[in-house]
């Protein structure tokens, strides 16, 4: 398994690019699109890996993400009918099409993020000067 350790140079919603700190002449990739775990802002130090996805526990995801988003905005809307002088079935309605769109735009983020052989690039934790990569553990970001 791949541990790198950079800087977070730019975040885009749940995706960070992080700039791999190198020694010269390493073999190494300068920037990495990551799947931002730990919420990092830019300008932080963290430790990046490449983490394995099962290709059909990737698909069931992609695909159960906007079926379980359509339910929750029936239920959401069904709860919410009663405060709008428009009938429940039409309330019902413009909120699981709302959420149908939010799980789908979330869905398609998610296939971006995991390639087609199933691994991705994710912030797994906060890096100090102190540590030893592979040896102590980051610190969470419930810590801090």
């Amino acid at each position: 398994m791949n541990t790198y350790i950079g800087t977070v140079v730019a975040i885009h919603g749940q995706q960070a690019r992080v700039k791999i700190e190198q020694k010269p002449g390493e073999q190494r990739p300068k920037q990495l699109d990551c799947w931002n775990a730990c919420e990092a802002k830019r300008g932080m130090r963290v430790l990046v890996e490449r983490q394995e996805v099962e290709a059909g526990k990737a698909k069931l995801i992609a695909r159960g993400i906007p079926v379980l988003t359509a339910v929750a905005g029936a239920a959401f809307g069904r709860a919410m009918a009663h405060f709008f002088p428009l009938p429940q079935w039409q309330v019902v309605l413009g909120s699981t099409v709302i959420w149908l769109l939010l799980g789908w735009n979330y869905a398609r983020n998610f296939r971006k993020v995991v390639n087609p052989r199933g691994a991705q690039w994710t912030v797994t934790g906060y890096y100090s000067d102190g540590m030893i990569p592979g040896v102590d553990d980051p610190v969470s970001s419930e810590e801090e």
